[in-house]
């Protein structure tokens, strides 16, 4: 949590709902828009703002205080401090959930999916943004210049398969597992949507938005972000990975569960 309080203070600089996402939120969820969501660690609550607009009820429940004072503000929205291993609601008592590249944050995986089903409706819906690094395109440019940062994603991000199997024992309902290409004009900029923009990874603003960058060691991540700025410079880059350029979409490993 110390990490977000650090990172929330600049958060929606760089950190805004893209309409692709969540739109196949909306799509995958299924349900009456008069319905009451749960987002779980739903940061300064842009896509609980999204949904808010559309007239769902959303209960947005993060454990960052800095994020929570930042909290988009809607009629529809309902702030709530709490973390996914002990939801401060009632049994049975949402119609769907929604988390956003939030669950590799989680301590407690199998705790976090049984809340989740003890706090969802019989008939609810779950629809969890989230990515398997081992699924990113194998040439991608990114594990060559932050390699020692991106290390961990492994331990963090369990393997798609894994992950979906999990929450089937918990949650005991099949899992969907739908692909989610990045498009090269997200407005989330999480930290891969800069793959066809290297020079964003420069930007302190984006730094500072995305865990990987903001919580490496300083040494390690300006190591990185110096060999990436020499190369940019001297044209070793787009030498080799130029060709993305003309690409509108990218595997990086980004897909959503639909429980």
């Amino acid at each position: 949590m110390t990490i977000y309080n650090q990172i929330g203070k600049s958060y929606n600089t760089t950190r805004k709902a893209d309409s692709r996402i969540t739109e196949a939120i909306i799509q995958e969820l299924n349900i009456h828009p008069s319905a009451t969501i749960l987002d779980i660690g739903s940061g300064t609550g842009n896509y609980s703002y999204e949904l808010a607009k559309v007239g769902y009820q959303v209960i947005a429940m993060e454990p960052s205080e800095i994020m929570r004072r930042q909290g988009k503000q809607h009629r529809n929205i309902t702030w709530k401090e709490g973390v996914a291993e002990k939801i401060p609601l009632e049994d049975h008592s949402v119609d769907g959930i929604i988390c956003t590249l939030a669950s590799h944050h989680f301590q407690d995986l199998p705790l976090c999916f049984r809340e989740m089903k003890r706090v969802l409706k019989e008939n609810g819906k779950i629809v969890i943004f989230t990515l398997d690094p081992r699924l990113c395109d194998e040439d991608c440019w990114l594990f060559e210049y932050f390699a020692p940062i991106l290390e961990n994603a492994y331990i963090f991000h369990p393997p798609v398969k894994d992950l979906a199997t999990l929450i089937e024992q918990q949650v005991m309902r099949p899992v969907k597992i739908k692909a989610f290409p990045l498009p090269h004009d997200l407005v989330d900029q999480f930290f891969f949507a800069g793959w066809r923009n290297p020079k964003i990874y420069l930007d302190t603003n984006f730094q500072k938005g995305t865990s990987p960058l903001a919580k490496g060691k300083k040494e390690v991540v300006q190591d990185c972000l110096n060999k990436l700025n020499i190369d940019l410079e001297n044209g070793s880059w787009e030498k080799k990975y130029g060709n993305i350029l003309s690409l509108n979409e990218y595997e990086c490993g980004h897909f959503f569960l639909v429980v």
